[in-house]
């Protein structure tokens, strides 16, 4: 069948923005944008955790309207969402189940993997919940192996790395969706290692490397090594300290932004009073010229605490002085002025800033929509779609019945990892009935709906066009499963 007959829906909860992706996956396998959204969170996420619920379910809401609006003529409707995740809770715990046979041992088989599964998903973690099982590895006899079917085991000890959260968060986000956007989940997905896929190569992976994320609230740390990952941390702290650290220069908070997203020096050399920059003026308070040398010296001590807390994540993994790839830095963070500069200081010269997602994964048609000028703002949520396994519309009109919603990809060149996808995440299988939006679940909090809201708001998104005319079209031409014979 061809792979670009399912199409996929993606949120990304951000503590700046909460973003939103409508695509396909073309014959060789990459993410293809359809629609993007990228709307300002204002302060419905804190650290990557749902803090105000009605607001966080707005932003969703009017996503999710844009995206059927764009699908609108196309007879589809969304059915069902990938929720992506980057909250504090978040976090890789290490988990060995050891089991022993008689005599000379067995033929391990499926079954025996299944059973050590099985094992493995009875262990109760207090006030968490297995967002996912990562594939495991292995110690059979001794010796460490991928895999154990085939091979004769007297002795198996099988090394699972569990991504695990809080099952309160869990609960959020299913009512964010189910009762709210009233949607099926499709699946909670762990940013960081949905961004590790489009990012990273498998021998990267292989080699070794420690991929950091320096968002807005929060700072990831994957770390990875024999393309396994060997530590997976959240550090509650990112780019949104340096703008507080900034305003307490007496600076409004707007401006202490501003600042930091563009004011703040890249140049390596500077003397005292050399350069300036103004300071608008606020009531009572006349404007004012601060030295960008103390600018640079109040952001660049709280990007210190950031990245020696990083090496400290690091070195708690056991395999810091092996990870050849050294350190790849992504997110807003390291936009910051002086970055690289800061990281030679700090004796981390092994590493780079990510420019771009690996394009035999991600295509987009040039300067279709600024949304994907830079990979800091869109690589989570790409990596999203591109784990997702299910396909996310429902038929609206019959005329386009042919397209197929659920389907397993045949001889795909680029199969995304199963890493991602749990093997007991209690999001899956959930269904709610789909029901159509009333104008009172569009009023906002003080009961009124303004339609001129969303004309405000930047939005990001490019229309499908002719790619997805195409697309419907080939799929108007395809016979239902039930009537081949």
């Amino acid at each position: 069948m061809d792979t670009n007959k399912l199409v996929y829906v993606a949120l990304e909860l951000g503590s700046s923005h909460i973003c939103g992706l409508l695509a396909y996956k073309d014959a060789l396998g990459r993410v293809v944008p359809m629609a993007s959204r990228r709307v300002e969170s204002k302060g419905s996420i804190v650290h990557g955790t749902i803090y105000n619920i009605d607001a966080a379910s707005a932003i969703a809401k009017e996503i999710i309207r844009d995206f059927n609006q764009e699908l609108e003529s196309s007879g589809y409707s969304i059915s069902q969402v990938y929720v992506s995740i980057d909250c504090r809770s978040l976090h890789s715990l290490r988990h060995i189940v050891s089991h022993s046979y008689d005599g000379d041992g067995i033929l391990a088989t499926e079954e025996h993997v299944k059973a050590l599964e099985e094992e493995l998903l009875k262990e109760q973690f207090d006030g968490y919940e297995i967002l996912s099982v990562l594939p495991p590895y292995y110690y059979v006899n001794g010796r460490r192996e991928n895999s154990i079917v085939g091979m004769l085991c007297r002795e198996v000890r099988a090394y699972y790395t569990l991504l695990l959260v809080r099952k309160t968060y869990v609960l959020l986000i299913t009512d964010l969706v189910e009762k709210r956007l009233r949607l099926k989940l499709a699946g909670i997905l762990a940013a960081p290692i949905c961004e590790a896929q489009v990012i990273l190569s498998p021998g990267i992976r292989q080699m070794g490397c420690a991929l950091v994320n320096i968002g807005a609230d929060c700072t990831t740390v994957s770390v990875y090594k024999e393309d396994a990952l060997e530590l997976l941390r959240v550090y509650p702290v990112g780019g949104n300290a340096v703008t507080s650290d900034l305003s307490t220069l007496h600076i409004l908070r707007e401006d202490a932004e501003e600042i930091k997203c563009s004011q703040l020096s890249t140049v390596s050399e500077m003397k005292d009073g050399d350069y300036f920059v103004e300071i608008p003026s606020f009531i009572g308070k006349e404007a004012q010229q601060i030295r960008l040398l103390d600018l640079n010296r109040c952001a660049q001590a709280r990007m210190k605490e950031i990245i020696a807390n990083v090496q400290a994540l690091v070195e708690s993994s056991g395999v810091a002085n092996r990870i050849d790839g050294g350190y790849i830095f992504t997110g807003g963070g390291c936009l910051i002025g002086r970055f690289n500069r800061l990281l030679k200081d700090m004796g981390i010269n092994d590493s780079i800033q990510v420019t771009s997602v690996n394009d035999k994964l991600f295509f987009a048609e040039p300067n279709t929509d600024e949304f994907f000028a830079s990979p800091s703002q869109y690589a989570s949520i790409v990596g999203a779609i591109y784990c997702a396994t299910k396909g996310c519309l429902e038929v609206a009109n019959t005329v386009f019945s042919s397209l197929p919603q659920e389907e397993e990809f045949e001889n795909e060149p680029s199969k995304p990892l199963q890493q991602d996808e749990p093997l007991n995440v209690s999001a899956e299988g959930r269904t709610t009935r789909r029901e159509e939006y009333t104008r009172e679940e569009d009023e906002d909090s003080n009961g009124k709906f303004d339609p001129t809201t969303r004309r405000d708001e930047k939005k990001n998104k490019f229309s499908i066009g002719k790619v997805f005319k195409d697309f419907l079209d080939a799929a108007s031409n395809t016979q239902p499963e039930d009537e081949e014979e």
